[in-house]
Formats: C-alpha cells, sequence, structure tokens
C-alpha cells in the first residue's frame, strides 16, 4: 500500500457530479491528488489500493463493504426521473425475456437495478456488456441497451427506439423509495490509518456540496457548453439530482441491496457502515 501526503480523491467524469466538485474544482488543493474517470473504474481502482476516497457505485459498496467505509450524508441519488439512467428499447419491458440487451461498460449499479428491476417482473434476458459512446453503436440485433451518464442526456432518444424507460422512475414507482446510485467511500485501513485527514475531507465536500448547488445555473451552462445540450436541459436535470444521503436514501439503499441479494445478483447481505 501506498503512503502519500496527499488524498488520492477519485472523480466520476460525468457532469453529475460537478455541483459535489464545484469548489475544490476552484482553488489549488495541495492534499488532493485528483483521478477523473468512469465509475466502473473508480471502482476497481478503490479496490485495488489505487484511490483512498472516491465516489463508487453503490453496488461496488455493497460487494466491498468489509473493506470500504461509507462518508456520511453524500450520495448521486433521485426520487422518481434521474434523466442520465435509462433503457432505450425496441420492445416494451414485458417482452425482453430471450431478448438482447446491451449494458454500458461504465456501470454497475445501473444495471444491477435493471437486471433487479427485469427479475421482478420475471423477465430473463440476455446480458452483454459493452461501450455505447453514440446511437450508432446500438446495432440491429440489439434489442435493448442501458445507458448512463452524459450519453443518456446527450441524444434524443426517444426519436430513436419506441420504448425509453427511466430506471428512476421504475425504481420509485415500484417502491416509494429515492435510488441511490452512487456513494462516497473510503478505505477502511486508509480510514483507521488517517481518520483526521477523512474528517477534514469530509468536511470540504459538504462546502464544496453547499457552493456548489448555490450556483447551479453556471454548473449548468458549462455543463450545456461541453456536451452541446440546451442549458435549460441541463438545468432540469441538476433539478432531479439529489445529493444528500438520509434515512429514506439509506432505506431505498438497503432495499436494493435486500433485492439483489434475494435474487442472487450479490451473493452477502450488506451492512451499511458510515465511518
Amino acid at each position: 500500500m501506498i503512503e502519500t501526503d496527499f488524498v488520492r480523491l477519485g472523480r466520476i467524469q460525468y457532469m453529475n457530479v460537478a455541483p459535489v466538485y464545484y469548489h475544490l474544482n476552484k482553488d489549488n488543493q495541495p492534499d488532493i491528488q485528483l483521478t477523473i474517470a468512469p465509475p466502473s473504474m473508480l471502482n476497481q481502482m478503490l479496490a485495488q489500493d489505487q484511490l483512498d476516497i472516491s465516489p463508487v457505485s453503490s453496488v461496488a459498496y455493497a460487494r466491498h463493504q468489509h473493506q470500504w467505509l461509507l462518508l456520511p450524508n453524500l450520495s448521486i441519488s433521485c426520487f422518481g426521473s434521474v434523466m442520465s439512467v435509462r433503457l432505450v428499447s425496441r420492445y416494451p419491458l414485458y417482452d425482453l425475456s430471450q431478448r438482447n440487451i446491451i449494458l454500458s461498460s461504465e456501470s454497475e449499479t445501473g444495471a444491477d437495478l435493471l437486471k433487479l428491476i427485469l427479475a421482478d417482473k420475471e423477465v430473463t434476458a440476455h446480458f452483454r456488456q459493452k461501450s455505447i459512446p453514440s446511437p450508432q453503436w446500438i446495432d440491429q440485433q440489439d434489442d435493448a441497451a442501458l445507458l448512463i451518464g452524459d450519453i443518456a442526456l446527450k441524444y434524443s432518444w426517444e426519436s430513436l427506439f419506441p420504448y425509453v424507460y427511466d430506471l428512476g422512475d421504475l425504481w420509485t414507482s415500484l417502491t416509494g423509495l429515492p435510488f441511490v446510485f452512487g456513494v462516497w467511500a473510503v478505505r477502511k485501513q486508509y480510514a483507521i490509518k488517517h481518520f483526521d485527514r477523512v474528517q477534514q475531507m469530509v468536511k470540504k465536500f459538504y462546502h464544496s456540496k453547499k457552493q456548489g448547488l448555490e450556483h447551479l445555473d453556471g454548473i449548468s451552462k458549462m455543463a450545456a457548453q461541453k456536451l452541446g445540450l440546451e442549458v435549460s436541459i441541463c438545468r432540469k436535470y441538476y433539478t432531479k439530482l439529489n445529493y444528500d444521503l438520509n434515512e429514506k436514501h439509506i432505506k431505498g439503499m438497503s432495499l436494493f441491496f435486500s433485492g439483489l441479494y434475494e435474487k442472487k445478483i450479490i451473493h452477502h447481505p450488506v451492512d451499511i457502515q458510515f465511518i
């Protein structure tokens, strides 16, 4: 394990985390080394001790619960529609049995949420993983595709596919609870050894999140410019996202984890633990 004087911090490359990193991006932070990558890569890097603290897929936490602890009151979540985790399909949801579904190679929580929703409807599909940088990458033999992050926002999918499902919407319709796509985790060994440093990082996140939420108009303009979208779409997207982790979020996350365990998508019950 490499020891450093700075925190090796992960950041998801999508626009969804911009409010949480708003102030961290503005200041020179000599005590932070930032790595920007897709969620699946950050999950892997934290698991391999290449990062100390990072946003990770909530399902990655479920699979690494004995090695990681959660930072309190930080998540990437929604209550209802999320806009950036979508299933585009040539068939209705209940008619996807024995059909081919492409899963974005950058997604873990979204993929397992889709599997859980389909299992609940007793739909058994064939899954294949690949990168989907644009609609052209979805072949004719692909009956449906799961899109996450900026790609889900960037195109008018409703004009390309007869059925478009928002997974946040599907979850809340089923449960009446928020869905937690991402959480911030710290390696347990690192938290024990550098507790004060982790606490300082938590305070920085809270301050940065507060600043970011107060500047969503500016963040929306930057996101729109980067993605080539209307500012109004980006602004609407940020109103759908929530960055807290309260009792309802935890209840929703617990229900998700217990469902995954019941359907044998994960192999152990999950005990949610914070620093």
